[in-house]
């Protein structure tokens, strides 16, 4: 796969080379069986200004491509991070308006697929692999123990509160959707007298609504809407099958009928109990603040992509994703928007409502930079 950007205006090129095996295993009264693996899920290099740019390597290992090419247009999940030497924090490009933005740092070109042999591979394991900015361990660590750096379980010192379960690093993002025609009545009516633009609905009115109109909000899981996407569940950029474009390919999804995201515009969004913001300060604080960002085109089809947190913070004795109860305050451009008082679930705790015309969903599932079955090498 050989990936062409402009980063800052000069070319960059990521070339990798994509290692397909597969891995044999035995659950308990079950047969064996064998199923597919890749490596490197995720390759970055160096760019200007001490800046880096990854390309998620896409799932093609059981692909012929003499039979089966891949798009012209194959659009992979790139990321850009201000320091290559931290990836804790980076910016996922979820749709190719991203590309065009006055706050991107990227423009796209092209990915171009061959064919390549073991010798191949090999080659470039001692040749551009050494170029590689992703945190590894050695490959035993990797494949038996989680030991990797974006699932971060097994990985960092012991005592490292990222190296405990569920800390791996996600990218976090709500779509903007067109309120069903169906709901918008329902929706108009809560509005609040001052008609803000931007204004706040609580998961029991939302839930309250999806029970209500199923189809329209979303609640049929696997219905993909909105030019192929599905609201409020996990888009499917972990199979690493591409972003879906204008054009309606740019992916290799097989079924036109199933989800492919890409084409809904994503919003970009970081909360207090994100690692490296987070501290100590959260064990007392009663406040959890949640900052989206529109401004520039941020709100074109990005995503922060960082662990959160929240468990190590304010997680209760509770369910799994309780939390103890604050005040969420939702900011947009760094402006208040409005305040959920004693919330007790993770961020975020409500929906953004945009006039009365667009939703906020989030992905409650928030994409993450791990794969079942796939490696970092």
């Amino acid at each position: 796969m050989v990936v062409e950007l402009s980063h800052a205006g000069q070319p960059l090129t990521i070339d990798v080379v994509i290692g397909c095996g597969s891995e044999v295993r035995q659950i308990l009264g079950e047969a064996r069986s064998a199923r597919s693996i890749w490596a490197p899920y995720i390759f970055g290099i160096r760019a200007g200004n001490g800046e880096g740019v990854l390309v998620q390597s896409p799932n093609i290992c059981g692909r012929k491509l003499d039979q089966q090419p891949m798009p012209a247009d194959f659009l992979p999940v790139v990321f850009w991070t201000p320091d290559a030497g931290n990836l804790e924090f980076m910016v996922a490009y979820l749709n190719e308006q991203a590309y065009l933005q006055p706050v991107s740092k990227l423009a796209f070109h092209k990915a171009t697929f061959t064919e390549a042999t073991k010798s191949d591979y090999e080659a470039w394991r001692l040749s551009r692999w050494k170029d590689n900015i992703v945190p590894l361990n050695n490959r035993d660590d990797e494949y038996g123990k989680k030991g990797e750096f974006f699932h971060g379980e097994g990985f960092f010192p012991k005592g490292d509160p990222r190296t405990e379960l569920m800390r791996e690093i996600s990218c976090h993002a709500v779509l903007r959707v067109p309120i069903p025609v169906a709901a918008q009545a329902a929706i108009h009516e809560r509005w609040p007298a001052e008609k803000p633009h931007y204004w706040l609905l609580d998961w029991p009115t939302v839930n309250a609504l999806r029970e209500k109109y199923p189809e329209e909000m979303g609640r049929a899981r696997n219905n993909p809407q909105w030019d192929r996407e599905i609201p409020g569940a996990q888009p499917n950029f972990s199979q690493a099958l591409g972003v879906n474009r204008a054009s309606g390919i740019g992916h290799i999804v097989a079924l036109s009928s199933d989800i492919a995201s890409g084409r809904g515009l994503r919003i970009p969004y970081r909360v207090d109990t994100g690692y490296p913001w987070a501290s100590d300060r959260l064990r007392t604080q009663q406040t959890l603040d949640i900052n989206f960002d529109t401004a520039n085109g941020a709100d074109h089809g990005f995503a922060y992509c960082y662990r959160d947190m929240w468990s190590y913070y304010f997680k209760s004795s509770g369910p799994a994703r309780e939390v103890r109860p604050v005040d969420q305050r939702f900011f947009i451009d760094g402006q208040l928007v409005g305040t959920l008082p004693g919330a007790i679930w993770t961020a975020p705790g409500a929906m953004i409502v945009d006039r009365d015309q667009y939703l906020w969903l989030p992905d409650y599932f928030p994409f993450p930079l791990t794969h079942e079955l796939a490696r970092m090498q």
